[in-house]
Formats: C-alpha cells, structure tokens, sequence
C-alpha cells in the first residue's frame, strides 16, 4: 500500500468540500400548475425558513417556488426529493394575528405519484 503526501491529501479534501452539491430547484411550471388561479408567484419571504419549520421542512427556502394569493396566504412548492416521495408538493400558510401563521398538512396538494 501506498502512502498519500500531506499536500496531496489536503488538496483532495479541498476539492471535496468545494465541490457543489446538486440542490433541486422545484419546476415553476409543474408549481405553477398545482398552485392554479389565485396565487402570484414572489421570491422567497422574509419569513420564509419560519413558515417551513412550521410545516417541518429542513429544505433550504431557496429551493421552493413562493406564492402569495390576494387573502395574504403563502404557499411554498417543494421539488419532489425535497417535500414529498414522489412529485411536487404545494404547502400553504394561513396568516393568523400577531404576525403567526398557521398550516395543516392536510391543505397541502401534491402531484399525483405513478402507480406502481
């Protein structure tokens, strides 16, 4: 067995940890599509990384596609190796006094997953 030089080791553990990893990017047409009439698509909110804490996301706001709808709910449509097994899933969230928000796991849509 060969030994590896320091410097060649420290260079191959560089390039490891600069390497970008592949984050999924949800498909705006496939959101745009679950999320139907009423919503208009925003950049991320402010309260972005709060509200999908809420609905128990680890996903990087970043990765969604945001909505807003004209009552003041947000929407967050997660790409599918983000947010559910197979196909997008669309959460909302329900504005509630003292800057809450309230969501439910059953208003969530989600695309509908192949048989099999």
């Amino acid at each position: 067995m060969r030994a590896i030089p320091l410097g060649a080791a420290a260079c191959l553990l560089a390039a490891c940890a600069s390497t970008p990893i592949h984050a999924p990017i949800a498909d705006a047409a496939r959101c745009d599509a679950l999320a139907g009439d009423g919503w208009r698509r925003i950049p991320a909110p402010q309260v972005a990384s709060e509200l999908l804490a809420l609905a128990y996301i680890t996903t990087p706001p970043e990765q969604a596609r945001w909505y807003v709808a004209d009552d003041g709910r947000h929407a967050a449509c997660l790409p599918p190796e983000a947010g559910a097994p197979c196909g997008h899933v669309l959460h909302t969230f329900q504005p509630q006094i003292h800057r809450m928000w309230s969501w439910s796991g059953s208003a969530a849509r989600s695309e509908v997953c192949p048989a099999g």
